[in-house]
């Protein structure tokens, strides 16, 4: 691995302390950048378009064509539906009313804590998919396979909503 993958947790957290500094220093700026929506599910803009430059260098990598060999990997692919669904839930639902509901709730607004536990069960279920395509381009895993977890993943998140 090279020096950036190596220490890939370390950017992603200096990154994290920079923009935190950065909002505080040039509020007006970063509420201009938040307000910037369009669409219609009114997605922030400058965050879509940094996701799809995450996405794309995966992208160029998948050969359409061979995606029909996906059933091959059925077990993959059964491995990673019944983690999304039958684990991921609910081990957020637990650990969401631990830590939001018991340990942090003295500082949250009593009103929005069923909805931020909610919120935490959607987001277990929901990985990025900008990260998923991240994380394995970064471990050198299968493009096609990656694909064919995220869209399966991705059109059951659509149509169960």
């Amino acid at each position: 691995m090279n020096i950036f993958e190596r220490y890939l947790t370390l950017w992603v957290a200096l990154c994290i302390v920079a923009g935190v500094a950065l909002g505080h220093v040039m509020p007006g700026f970063f509420g201009v950048v938040a307000g910037a929506e369009g669409g219609v599910a009114k997605a922030n803009l400058p965050v879509a378009v940094l996701i799809w430059l995450m996405i794309v260098p995966m992208l160029l990598k998948i050969d359409f064509s061979s995606l029909g060999q996906v059933r091959e990997h059925w077990r993959g692919v059964g491995v990673t539906l019944f983690i999304n669904w039958a684990v991921k839930p609910f081990s957020m639902a637990l650990l969401g009313t631990i830590f939001i509901g018991h340990v942090f709730a003295p500082m949250l607004p009593a009103a929005q804590i069923q909805s931020y536990i909610a919120g935490l069960i959607l987001l277990a279920a929901a990985p990025c998919t900008a990260m998923v395509f991240v994380w394995s381009n970064l471990t050198d895993g299968d493009p096609n396979f990656t694909l064919s977890q995220v869209a399966l993943n991705d059109t059951i998140i659509i149509v169960s909503h």
